[in-house]
């Protein structure tokens, strides 16, 4: 097995399940650009948002709301962070399904919307990634798990813990007390951890669904008139943050009886959120901010329209700007086309592996130590599915397999 022999311990968790021989090598140094433009003019479509419950279960609200961005008077001074912190919340509530709550929430707000019409789902994060390694940009070492269902290809994140412990030492920052202090959940939404949501959108030739978290709603106006418009549901994943095992289901099993609680409305918490009210949060020191170019691939993958930075020395907090980056989509794709478009021949090359595979889970990696910088997939020695069998009868066509 190739995590025998790997040379870096601290790697060791990325080949698990995963055995010696690869069934295809990705060069970064060989790729060709896709032929079909890739720009964000042509829109995107919601299809569908949740907010994770505070709670030690799976629960989510559907649809989310992300929490309203709050005028505070400045100066504020805030405490380090402090704390356990999800990297990756689903993952770390729902790790046997990583896509579950977006298909749940698809099927309550979307129910005629089918993904066999959809080349690719996959997380923000990992097109991040991909992207990096497509320009070949230095990058840590990374994993991400590979599934076909039906055409689909479904491109899980993995991480090697999905929560990481802040002591609130001196190289602690503030951003979580700032999103804090400067955000506030909607009525109705106060026992929310977090707001996610899936745009479907072109990427080139490709039809990806990508799921993504938003840190903020951002209004230049009070008017919430527009948003309040339809009804919400808590709907509780029940038993499925344990998967198969704890449960004693089969692979690929559904999760347990969701409960669906009509909350009433019509409210702001209740309404779907506009996608042109995204923002995303940051925080640095005064003097040492990054450029708004540092963060594009972030806002551009999610179509966020909105940077809002927080400044600050010590933790006392004296400025905030906001940016319309959504203006900026077009200015950074054109200077970002050809690894734009190298993107999508990954995108295409990492499909035909898992066909390749017989459509069987795979597991692609690509360690930092290799110059230039390869993707290597291999075939996994563990049978997962990607979706829950209740799930893939109701998203997808009856032919489709996963």
């Amino acid at each position: 097995m190739a995590d025998t022999n790997h040379p870096d311990p601290r790697e060791a968790w990325m080949w698990r399940n995963v055995p010696d021989a690869a069934l295809r090598q990705i060069n970064s140094t060989s790729l060709s650009p896709s032929d079909a433009l890739v720009s964000s003019t042509s829109g995107s479509e919601l299809v569908c948002s949740y907010n994770w419950k505070n709670c030690d279960g799976a629960e989510i609200h559907i649809p989310g709301h992300a929490p309203i961005w709050q005028d505070i008077p400045l100066p504020i001074t805030l405490q380090k962070d402090e704390g356990t912190y999800f990297i990756d919340q689903n993952a770390s509530r729902v790790p046997e399904f990583p896509f579950e709550p977006l298909f749940r929430a698809t099927a309550s707000m979307n129910p005629s919307f089918r993904f066999e019409d959809v080349d690719v789902l996959v997380n923000r994060n990992s097109l991040r990634k991909l992207l990096d390694f497509s320009a070949r940009r230095h990058q840590d070492s990374f994993r991400i798990n590979l599934h076909l269902v039906g055409r689909t290809l479904v491109v899980e994140r993995c991480e090697r813990s999905a929560r990481e412990l802040i002591r609130g030492s001196q190289n602690t920052g503030f951003g979580r007390r700032f999103e804090a202090a400067f955000t506030k959940h909607p009525a109705g939404l106060e026992d929310s951890a977090a707001h996610h949501r899936a745009l479907k959108y072109q990427l080139g030739n490709l039809t990806c669904v990508v799921r993504f978290e938003v840190d903020a709603c951002y209004r230049q106006d009070d008017d919430d008139t527009d948003v309040m418009t339809s009804s919400m549901e808590l709907l509780s994943m029940g038993n499925s943050a344990g998967g198969g095992a704890k449960g004693g289901k089969g692979k690929g099993a559904a999760a347990k009886e969701v409960e669906a609680t009509d909350t009433g409305g019509p409210s702001l918490a209740t309404a779907p959120m506009a996608q042109s009210l995204a923002a995303e949060i940051k925080t640095a020191k005064v003097g040492k901010s990054k450029s708004v170019g540092s963060f594009m691939p972030q806002l551009w993958f999610g179509r966020t329209p909105w940077l809002i930075s927080g400044r600050h020395t010590g933790g006392c907090f004296t400025e905030v700007k906001f940016t319309d980056t959504g203006s900026q989509f077009g200015d950074w794709e054109d200077r970002q086309q050809t690894n734009l478009r190298k993107l999508v021949t990954v995108l295409d090359q990492l499909r035909g592996a898992v066909e390749a595979n017989g459509g069987g889970h795979c597991v692609a990696i690509c360690e930092k130590a290799t110059a230039p910088p390869v993707i290597r997939v291999f075939p996994s020695t563990v049978d997962r599915k990607a979706v829950p069998d209740d799930l893939r009868r109701r998203l997808w066509n009856p032919t489709s397999s996963s």
